[in-house]
């Protein structure tokens, strides 16, 4: 089974650094604020006297640092699909990748591909963490923070709202919670609450 799926393919041409024939149409002192953007030292240029001698080094400085060709891009992923019927994960990526012709900059060509993989146990954990970790931190956004101050209002938030839950998930939305709090009163003179498994199964 081909796991690879081209969904989109599209040719572009990007914007890159200018080139040797268009740095050779500006001044000395357009290549030396260039220079400067690219941190080249003053002093391997400065003592430079003749003008053409300068300008030669400053465009072979420019191209070396910023050739006109477009910065490398990784892959992106764009999406994750699990499958856990079939313990499969179907990934999408956007790949980016620049043509040449005799060493000049041509066009690009940008793709998206999935990929099908076997997914693990650990990964369906980790990703039931970070929607639990966001869905919390969702919930926390929409609060009113100066009505969390005291130990009881972050536990009757972490306890009383979801007595259902297990008490590892009570303590992760009291820990935030409180996180929350006391970056909210970052500046203020506030005593931080601790916050303890105990606290949690006692509640």
């Amino acid at each position: 089974m081909d796991n690879n799926n081209i969904i989109s393919k599209q040719i572009v041409v990007l914007e890159t650094p200018p080139d040797e024939s268009s740095l050779k149409n500006l001044s000395i002192e357009q290549l030396i604020s260039i220079c400067r953007s690219l941190y080249i030292p003053r002093e391997s240029y400065e003592n430079i006297v003749d003008d053409i001698k300068k300008k030669s080094f400053l465009i072979s400085e420019i191209l070396r640092l910023n050739p006109p060709f477009p910065i490398y891009t990784n892959p992106i992923l764009l999406d994750s699909k699990y499958d856990e019927i079939n313990m499969t994960k179907t990934n999408t990526f956007r790949y980016i990748k620049h043509i040449n012709n005799d060493g000049k900059y041509k066009h690009s060509i940008i793709t998206e591909e999935s990929y099908k993989v076997p997914l693990t146990q650990r990964e369906l954990k980790n990703r039931d963490y970070e929607n639990l970790m966001n869905s919390i931190n969702q919930e926390i956004a929409c609060l009113k923070l100066d009505d969390y101050k005291n130990k009881e209002d972050i536990l009757r938030f972490a306890c009383e709202l979801y007595p259902g839950k297990s008490s590892e998930e009570k303590y992760k939305r009291a820990t935030l919670l409180n996180k929350a709090v006391i970056n909210h009163m970052r500046g203020e003179k506030y005593n931080r609450r601790r916050i303890t498994h105990f606290d949690i199964s006692v509640y």
